[in-house]
């Protein structure tokens, strides 16, 4: 008990120094080296403070302690719901310990990721195509129903549509922010950020109130990287932000996947630059489960029930599921499709056969255009 203790003593002095934003990392490291505890840390003389910090750096450092108390800070973080770890404490995620340049402390809302559960990080396109949203969508599904932890930035596009897949399979999904932990951005994510706070968890290296801002959104890349065992490109473009993760991600040693696109899709250009760089390429999330060797330590694949209810089905929904793949196809697509194989269905009853799809799950409709949803759980 008394070790707990003294590790929450050091957790509030390490918040409090994790608080001053304006030292870096890297700074927070020497001071730590050199006083042997953050405690020691915030009961440094100017003398010692200066020998690290420089004069004006050791001159804002201690007013700074004469403004704001450790204890105030960690009723403040208990006030709003965040809670604290640092890098000498029990708790901090092992992944981020030897990677370069690690984070000093992490504060978070939810869980913090395991360090023994596999986890990939699911990245690309803010601005996706159908074709991404519906691979994002497929690879989060199945990593979350093997148990694999899906880890990303909550950011538009692929981050989040990975993230939300992955939470209404059942899985847990963890988002790093370019942000405070208090601050959901974006706001049209805000119902992901709500339900990654109960099935999952919400990280930043940066203190609460802290507003996101373009030069605080590279370095955040560097923890969903490490946080990961795997980093799985979805779409890219040939100059897209995505690619520093990558960079990052083979810095520190980790597997980047990709998935390949056409060749004439500017969204896939950055992809397919990287298979031929040399990254693997994964077609289906057991592509990936299978070169980690993690099947004996994951979830069994759950039996499939598609057949049985597309059985249940009228046999006009039945012939228009037939002709419906994963790419997304209109109306007029799939009329075409049944006259070739001889349909005699009118377009009243394919019409209600699509309806009939999409209220039982099997179709989704965006944009006017329909997708199959459950053809490969067949």
């Amino acid at each position: 008990m008394t070790g707990d203790n003294n590790e929450l003593e050091q957790k509030v002095y390490a918040a409090w120094l994790d608080s001053i934003f304006w030292v870096a990392g890297e700074v927070k490291y020497k001071l730590l080296e050199a006083a042997g505890s953050v405690q020691q840390v915030y009961e440094m003389t100017e003398q010692q403070v200066t020998a690290i910090m420089g004069l004006r750096g050791g001159e804002r450092f201690l007013q700074h302690r004469k403004r704001c108390k450790p204890q105030k800070v960690w009723n403040y973080l208990a006030e709003i719901g965040v809670s604290y770890t640092y890098c000498q404490a029990s708790d901090f995620p092992a992944k981020l310990v030897e990677i370069p340049d690690p984070p000093f402390g992490i504060f978070y809302r939810g869980t913090l990721p395991g360090d023994k559960i596999p986890a990939v990080a699911v990245i690309g396109a803010r601005k996706c195509s159908e074709y991404g949203r519906h691979m994002a969508e497929t690879f989060a599904k199945g990593f979350a129903e093997r148990g694999v932890d899906v880890i990303s930035g909550m950011a538009m596009g692929i981050d989040g549509i990975s993230q939300t897949a992955a939470l209404k399979a059942g899985g847990r999904s963890y988002a790093v922010l370019g942000c405070g932990v208090d601050i959901a951005y974006p706001r049209s994510n805000e119902a992901l950020y709500r339900d990654l706070l109960e099935k999952g968890g919400v990280l930043s290296e940066y203190p609460p109130q802290m507003e996101p801002r373009p030069a605080l959104f590279p370095p955040r890349n560097r923890i969903i990287s490490a946080l990961a065992d795997v980093v799985l490109v979805v779409e890219a473009r040939e100059r897209s932000g995505t690619l520093i993760t990558v960079d990052m991600a083979l810095e520190q040693g980790r597997e980047v996947y990709t998935i390949p696109g056409r060749c004439t899709d500017r969204l896939s250009m950055g992809c397919n630059r990287l298979i031929r760089q040399g990254a693997a390429v994964a077609v289906t999330p057991e592509d990936i489960i299978s070169d980690m060797k993690w099947e004996d330590i994951l979830k069994k694949p759950a039996k499939r029930q598609a057949d049985r209810a597309l059985k249940k089905l009228s046999q006009t929904a039945q012939e228009v599921y037939a002709v419906l793949g994963e790419l997304p196809v209109t109306q007029d697509v799939i009329v075409g499709r049944l006259r070739e194989k001889n349909s005699s269905r009118t377009i009243p009853q394919i019409c209600q056969g699509l309806v009939e799809l999409e209220l039982k799950g099997f179709v989704v409709c965006w944009n006017r255009q329909y997708r199959c949803l459950l053809k490969e759980e067949q």
